[in-house]
């Protein structure tokens, strides 16, 4: 809901949560929940609400922008750490990574995307992530 100058979400866990299309599907082993929270036209950052269902299995994948996850319930798994509720992670833009669920629980999450969306998997056997 917009008020002047802010975007203002009181809560967000009880946000209903679409499918996202063909991108996600070949990023992801089952449909992931994504609502859309705000898009700046200038720039192209989008934020969305996402939620991973228990169990979900991603690839490795890059995307042009640089992008940040603020987890807000259940836990993820992000480049190999498993990180839960309150946790921050920064993806540099360009580089390769993969996060998923972890656990037996769903993972929810903001999403913010410091510029416009794309996304290019990356054939695994030609990446080192460092932890």
């Amino acid at each position: 809901m917009e008020h002047g100058e802010a975007t203002i979400i009181d809560r967000l866990s009880s946000l209903e949560l679409g499918e996202p299309g063909a991108a996600a599907a070949a990023i992801y082993d089952q449909p992931i929940g994504l609502r859309l929270l705000y898009e700046d036209p200038g720039s192209g950052e989008e934020h969305y609400l996402i939620r991973y269902p228990a169990g979900l299995r991603g690839r490795m994948h890059r995307h042009t922008a640089a992008h940040t996850f603020v987890v807000l319930e259940g836990r993820l798994d992000a480049n190999g750490h498993v990180i839960g509720p309150g946790a921050y992670v920064h993806f540099p833009g360009g580089e390769p990574m993969r996060h998923q669920a972890a656990g037996d629980r769903p993972c929810l999450f903001v999403a913010m995307f410091h510029g416009p969306f794309d996304v290019q998997i990356v054939d695994a056997r030609q990446v080192t992530l460092t932890q």
